[in-house]
């Protein structure tokens, strides 16, 4: 996290005391990039804490003294030194609510065309697509890059968060499959429950075995059929889409081959099923290309998906 987002976060904090505090700007830029909610809130916190902790410094001075306190400048080198170990302490507690603020946080990255197992949390765990990324801090939702496959203990005083781009989802025990491309998400299930909150909206949409929810830019939310046999089939090596928006079929084949794959806005959202073999970037293209009847064309070293081949 860089200092001019945290800085950037106090002057938030500070201006929403002022009569003037332009919400839809502090709104907008929350939204802007989910490190901007994770600064915020650890500058909302600190502020809680060293409010509480102020008695404590303020314990530090002279009390019980009837001297005005504009006269208390003129005291002599006791004062002068109490105050300054009073102003030390207090740095030390900033520092140290500061680092106490900031978990370290563990990133889990699999590789192209390999796939990645880990212990999520407690009683949860995490299958990576390849390409994918996991990041765990402790207290906070895990945020997720790509695609995932979650199995969960059912233990309602522990549900699991995760978030993605403009989206939270939230289990309590269940099987599931997310996957996002940064701006559409499908979350499908396999066994359970599962809530979907789009962030932006606060629509919120519940889903259970055999059906999927899909959430667009916008934060918009659908509720669709989900083909058991195809939910995270991609951990044994077949890429099975049923009514999947192109774009995330897309980032799929971008992720397991690690090289870029673009999508027109107009054809993103187009719904497309088939089943692609794992392979070379240009071969799981021409599939795509043939069962969905699209145009690709050549961008330097990026390939995009177009309009239709009969247009």
């Amino acid at each position: 996290m860089s200092d001019d987002i945290y800085e950037a976060a106090a002057l938030w904090h500070q201006a929403q005391a002022r009569d003037d505090m332009n919400w839809d700007a502090f709104a907008a830029w929350l939204d802007a990039d989910p490190r901007h909610r994770d600064a915020y809130d650890d500058i909302a916190l600190l502020d809680e804490q060293l409010d509480r902790s102020r008695a404590a410094v303020v314990a530090l001075l002279p009390v019980n003294d009837p001297e005005p306190l504009e006269s208390r400048g003129r005291r002599g080198p006791l004062y002068l030194l109490v105050a300054g170990v009073a102003a030390v302490l207090l740095t030390v507690l900033t520092v140290g609510l500061w680092r106490d603020r900031t978990p370290a946080t563990n990133s889990y990255v699999a590789a192209a065309g390999r796939t990645r197992t880990i212990e999520a949390a407690t009683g949860a765990t995490a299958v990576l697509a390849a390409g994918s990324r996991l990041d765990i801090t402790a207290g906070r939702p895990i945020k997720l890059d790509g695609t995932a496959w979650f199995d969960v203990q059912h233990n309602p005083a522990r549900p699991l968060t995760i978030s993605v781009p403009g989206y939270e989802i939230r289990d309590v025990g269940t099987r599931f499959d997310v996957s996002s491309d940064g701006r559409t998400v499908r979350v499908a299930v396999a066994q359970g429950e599962v809530a979907i909150t789009a962030t932006a909206t606060g629509e919120r949409l519940e889903i259970a075995a055999g059906q999927a929810a899909i959430g667009n830019a916008r934060g918009a939310l659908e509720r669709v059929p989900a083909t058991p046999a195809a939910i995270g089939a991609w951990r044994n090596g077949r890429f099975i889409y049923d009514q999947v928006p192109l774009a995330l079929v897309a980032a799929d084949i971008a992720r397991y081959t690690g090289k870029p794959v673009l999508v027109d806005d107009g054809v993103a959202g187009r719904r497309f099923s088939g089943i692609l073999a794992p392979g070379d970037r240009d071969s799981m293209i021409a599939a795509v290309r043939q069962l969905a009847g699209i145009n690709v064309r050549r961008e330097g070293d990026a390939v995009r998906l177009g309009g239709s081949t009969g247009g």
